[in-house]
């Protein structure tokens, strides 16, 4: 369709959808509206200019004016400012005329013209910079060959007007194809390092430079960064804004020029990479295109020709558009190329022009059909005193991949030019991509992500930090030693999991088929990371705050001055050991020292924009396999490795939370350590008894009960024979003195070896009422005998009394095997806190202290562990009602 009458059909459109229901506001296409000297009131007169118009009354203008504005205003606020500022500038300018209907024409085409050359200027200053850099005019540009492609990808030739097998130039000829083709859409496939990004920045600068008559504004845009939560159409309108940022001036040129430009088809969208999605974004993005880019406007769109062919056999085509292949440079016109980019009088090249033209197969004719290798021989012998006949060396280049790898090392310093300047130059460039390029071998990857930005400070900074908080915390409990054993174990746990999960590249889980760029997901990450730090805190220093509460009986503002502190830290290690703190941490260590730029997202942007990486998705890869060799050092290895976390199948159900799991493991195991050893020092500091007179026990040898292969040291048993109605008593003395209350007695009580017989066992510590408890023949009690009360400690003797019940004939057997005092070790994390606690109980509670009753395990009852009241008490102990952290605990009844 002509260009006039797709204009036409736009703004019949746009007038039968304009609202019916009241007056609108309009650009009258024959009058202006002046102001007489002599009353100053506003009076019409027909423009010498224009054709003349429909004028109204004064008072019957200002009451439809009057009228529209209510009438906008209750369509929406937004809809009456853009009328408005139309209004306003329009005014200012003296083109407006108030009347019935919209903006007319001549004025509407003004607009656009004036905001389709502000664009086409600014398009034209970015692509010369582009020619500039890629020295695309230095001295010449390589007349790549393209025709027709022969594959089954082209639409019918009825569609297309043209018959496209004979479509054939070259690429200085591309932007006069796109004007011979009666749709102006078209599709150049080629094979990497054939040209077709040259292609597409040579069409956009051609026809920027050298409009002519009814030719489009071209507009380069890079497919990688499309995704379908976005519109193609609102895409590329995007992408026009991001090309001039002028035409955001609503003074200028409208409320929306680039929607204006786009709808109007004067914008031509030079679509570069779609190779460079993800490929199960392929269709997907070739169907957006086809359904965005309308009849009438013009269309360009670069790929590689396996992956369109591809997207091709899935029903997704571009339907307007003739489909070009882009072919190898011969052997004549890269001589061609050679001899413009050479002084006249230069016969370096000489021998090189012979030996390719008597042998157009040779390795180095073969090595030049590639324009970046043509461009890259240009520029390595272009002094004086460099030899290009030595690329005819079979010794120094015995092979295509010999001479490839020699010109590759002369590539990036060709790229990271001063003149245009490059953001970085080519020498600090160089250093950023070796970096790249190790950290890829090192993981055996071909795709670069940036969660694989890590330096080896990260693993033992984040042991440290982890350490650091659980140590600093069981050193104020429990004091130096077990605060740095704990440090210590807390920082190597914490490292081996942060390598584990490092090493496998689980930090992140995102699935191959993922469709969002580099810059989103770190964005996402840093959420995720700040999300499981604020959660890992929270459930931390909650958690510590109520154990600090319970166990040591804190007060409220310790328990939570010490939760609130731990709960920062523990949040801050978390951070530090995410996906992106990790990145963070290792970003700024190797910018301190000089191998990565302070943001290394914008470096690998611009080395996607000069071509020396490529984007397919969230990775990175580089478009030439031997750069990367070359920068890693040493050959690469065969990648066996992806930058996608691999997770099990079972796991995917619990996708959200996969990147949080280590970091919340580590927390979870921290908290483990820290209640196990609480536990361990509450239930396991035991002071052995030793005889002091009285009856002496016998000796019991009893078997170690250890799994085979591992030696153990078994119980120790002590057996008294109680005859009929006699007595035994004991005394004892503990083996150490301890500066912890005692908290009862350990082991386990048994009788046995007369039917029916049952004894009295009496325990009393010195200064403290006894335990009395009843044993029957075949029964036990224990693990240990708990006091309801903490007693003062010191080095305190105990008795035990033995009393026969029973009338039976025969002698009862009693033993207590691990005899032993109980002390309670948690006593020293309250006086390092400075919690007092009274001997009876916690705080100000008390506890009755008159004789304790006595407790009795029959013959048929089932081992269990007995809690004693003091002598005379009626029930079990008293203790506060919300909680009853040790010493005080509640009596068998509670329990």
């Amino acid at each position: 369709m002509p260009y006039g009458e797709g204009r036409r059909d736009h703004q019949e459109h746009c007038r039968a959808s304009a609202p019916r229901d009241g007056p609108v506001l309009r650009q009258h296409a024959g009058g202006d509206i002046h102001r007489s000297r002599k009353n100053d009131r506003p009076s019409h007169r027909p423009s010498p200019h224009r054709g003349h118009g429909h004028s109204l009354p004064v008072r019957s203008l200002w009451s439809r004016q009057v009228t529209t504005i209510v009438h906008q205003l209750s369509l929406g606020g937004n809809r009456m400012r853009r009328m408005l500022q139309q209004v306003k500038w329009s005014l200012v300018r003296g083109d407006i005329n108030l009347s019935m209907g919209g903006l007319d024409g001549p004025d509407e085409q003004r607009v656009l013209e004036r905001a389709a050359a502000q664009l086409r200027k600014d398009v034209l200053v970015k692509v010369r910079l582009t020619v500039a850099r890629m020295r695309l005019e230095q001295p010449a540009t390589i007349e790549v060959p393209w025709r027709g492609c022969s594959r089954p990808l082209q639409p019918a030739q009825q569609v297309l007007g043209v018959d496209p097998l004979q479509l054939v130039g070259t690429v200085s000829e591309i932007a006069k194809a796109c004007r011979g083709l009666p749709r102006h859409q078209m599709v150049a496939l080629g094979n990497p390092g054939t040209g077709k990004t040259i292609l597409a920045v040579r069409l956009v600068h051609d026809m920027a430079d050298h409009p002519e008559p009814g030719d489009p504004v071209p507009v380069l845009m890079s497919l990688s960064s499309w995704r379908p939560a976005v519109p193609m159409r609102e895409w590329i309108l995007r992408q026009i804004r991001q090309a001039s940022p002028h035409l955001t001036d609503h003074q200028r040129f409208g409320t929306d020029a680039a929607a204006d430009l786009f709808d109007a088809c004067r914008v031509m969208p030079v679509l570069d990479g779609l190779d460079e999605l993800p490929d199960q974004l392929h269709s997907d993005a070739v169907r957006a295109i086809d359904a965005a880019i309308h009849r009438g406007c013009w269309l360009l769109v670069t790929c590689r020709a396996t992956e369109y062919e591809t997207a091709h056999e899935t029903g997704a085509h571009l339907t307007r558009a003739a489909v070009v292949e882009l072919d190898e440079v011969k052997a004549e016109l890269a001589i061609g190329y050679l001899e413009q980019a050479k002084v006249a009088s230069d016969s370096r090249w000489a021998p090189v022009f012979e030996a390719m033209r008597r042998d157009p197969d040779c390795a180095l004719s073969r090595t030049l059909t590639s324009p970046l290798m043509l461009y890259l021989a240009q520029t390595a012998y272009d002094a004086n005193s460099t030899d290009p006949g030595e690329l005819l060396s079979q010794e120094a280049y015995p092979s295509r991949e010999a001479i490839e790898d020699g010109l590759l090392k002369r590539y990036l310093p060709a790229v990271y030019t001063k003149d245009p300047p490059s953001r970085y130059p080519a020498e600090l460039a160089m250093r950023y991509l070796g970096l790249i390029a190790r950290q890829m071998r090192r993981d055996r990857t071909v795709d670069f992500a940036w969660w694989q930005i890590n330096a080896r400070i990260t693993g033992p900074l984040v042991g440290l930090m982890y350490g650091a908080v659980w140590g600093a915390l069981l050193y104020a409990l429990f004091g130096p030693a077990i605060g740095v054993v704990t440090g210590l174990f807390t920082a190597a746990m914490s490292f081996a999991a942060h390598q584990f999960v490092r090493a496998d590249l689980k930090q992140v889980f995102v699935p191959k088929e993922g469709v969002h760029g580099p810059g989103h997901l770190a964005r996402h990450y840093a959420r995720v990371g700040a999300a499981s730090a604020l959660l890992a805190g929270a459930v931390t220093g909650v958690s510590v705050g109520l154990w600090l509460s319970d166990a040591l009986g804190a007060d409220l503002p310790l328990s939570a001055f010490y939760g609130a502190v731990v709960g920062v830290l523990s949040g801050c290690a978390v951070m530090l050991g995410s996906a992106s703190g990790s990145y963070e941490i290792s970003r700024c260590w190797f910018w301190l020292t000089g191998r990565l730029p302070r943001k290394p997202l914008l470096f690998l942007d611009e080395a996607r924009e000069l071509g020396v990486l490529r984007q397919t998705g969230a990775v990175h890869q580089f478009r030439h396999e031997r750069l990367l060799s070359q920068l890693g050092g040493d050959t690469a290895q065969d990648p066996g490795r992806s930058v996608y976390g691999k997770w099990a199948a079972k796991w995917l159900r619990w996708r959200p939370v996969l990147p949080a799991f280590a970091s919340l493991a580590q927390v979870g195991a921290s908290l483990f350590a820290l209640l196990f050893i609480a536990a361990a020092l509450s239930n396991g500091m035991r002071l052995e008894l030793t005889y002091r007179s009285g009856d002496r026990p016998a000796p019991v040898l009893a078997s170690p009960g250890c799994p085979a292969g591992v030696g153990c040291r078994p119980p120790t048993i002590w057996m008294w024979k109680v005859p009929l109605g006699s007595t035994r008593h004991t005394d004892w003395m503990p083996t150490l003195s301890r500066q912890s209350p005692f908290t009862g007695w350990g082991g386990f009580f048994k009788a046995s070896g007369c039917e029916g017989g049952r004894v009295q066992v009496t325990l009393t510590l010195a200064g403290e009422p006894p335990a009395r408890f009843t044993l029957g023949n075949d029964s036990e009690v224990g693990p240990g005998i708990d006091l309801d009360r903490p007693a003062s400690p010191g080095s305190r003797p105990s008795s035990l009394t033995l009393r026969r019940l029973d009338d039976r004939p025969c002698s009862l057997r009693v033993e207590w095997e691990s005899p032993s005092l109980v002390v309670d070790g948690l006593q020293i994390a309250r006086d390092r806190l400075g919690i007092a606690l009274s001997p009876t109980g916690e705080g100000n509670s008390s506890a009755p202290s008159t004789a304790g009753t006595t407790a009795t395990a029959d013959s048929d009852s089932t081992p269990v562990r007995v809690v004693l009241p003091t002598a005379g008490s009626e029930g079990p102990p008293s203790c506060p009602e919300d909680r009853f952290p040790p010493p005080c605990r509640p009596g068998p009844s509670a329990r």
